[in-house]
């Protein structure tokens, strides 16, 4: 009884870990392409009629973003970007602003957060596949006459 339970457990082990090592790389490389944009975030947005201001004040050749509120880092890809938030400057259309009020404590899932993530499935997902793996290994090599559990 036990010895099934252990063999059954090994297979779930060893499933899940061959599932992880496939699905975490793919995970990390299909969700920022099919999900993902890079943007520049703006922290504190500036309201409309101060963008209005910063608008007629700007020059050609100075940074864009500042118009909008306070650049923050460099561009960055982030997963599902809310639309709402989204502001693509007149200015310099290939820049795509991305608005977030940090003292409300909202910050977008970056792709980086993803691939950080990743090396821990991956570790469990070894973790698993290898006991999965030694058990069976342990099974076939042990001596026929030796005591069951």
């Amino acid at each position: 009884m036990l010895t099934k339970l252990r063999d059954r457990a090994a297979k779930v082990a060893l499933i899940l870990g061959v599932a992880g090592l496939v699905l975490t790389p793919a995970a990390v490389l299909i969700l920022p392409a099919a999900f993902g944009r890079t943007v520049q975030l703006v922290t504190t947005p500036n309201a409309p009629d101060i963008v209005a201001l910063n608008r007629t004040m700007w020059s050609k050749g100075e940074p864009v973003a500042p118009i909008y509120g306070t650049p923050v880092g460099e561009p960055m890809t982030i997963l599902f970007a809310d639309k709402s938030r989204i502001i693509v400057p007149a200015e310099d259309p290939s820049l795509t602003l991305y608005t977030v009020d940090k003292s409300k404590g909202e910050n977008p899932l970056q792709a980086q957060t993803i691939r950080f993530g990743a090396k821990f499935g991956l570790i469990g997902s070894a973790i698993l596949m290898g006991a999965g793996a030694l058990h069976f290994v342990w099974k076939r090599w042990r001596k026929p006459g030796s005591l069951e559990s």
